[in-house]
């Protein structure tokens, strides 16, 4: 089996290269910053705004605050810390 074809069977998936040019230096830090502050790579930011900029252009009708909270919400029912919703009680 070719390297390539052993790579995609097993899920592993190419890196891809982006350039940003000089006149991109003001996104680029700002991207650094909030991915320090995330405490994610430059990288996982980067797939992290493009997640989010992809359910952004499907849903352009949801905040992007809305958005951010239903994808927390799923992350969290994939983990466990989800509770089921007792209908009828307030509080």
């Amino acid at each position: 089996m070719a390297k390539t074809a052993r790579k995609r069977a097993t899920g592993i998936s190419t890196p891809v290269s982006i350039r940003f040019r000089k006149d991109d230096e003001p996104m680029v830090r700002v991207l650094r910053a909030r991915a320090r502050a995330s405490k994610r790579s430059l990288s996982e930011q980067i797939k992290y705004y493009a997640h989010l900029g992809m359910m952004g252009k499907e849903n352009p009708d949801l905040p992007m605050s809305f958005i951010e909270g239903i994808l927390e919400g799923l992350e969290e029912s994939r983990t466990g810390l989800a509770e089921p919703y007792q209908w009828g009680r307030i509080g």
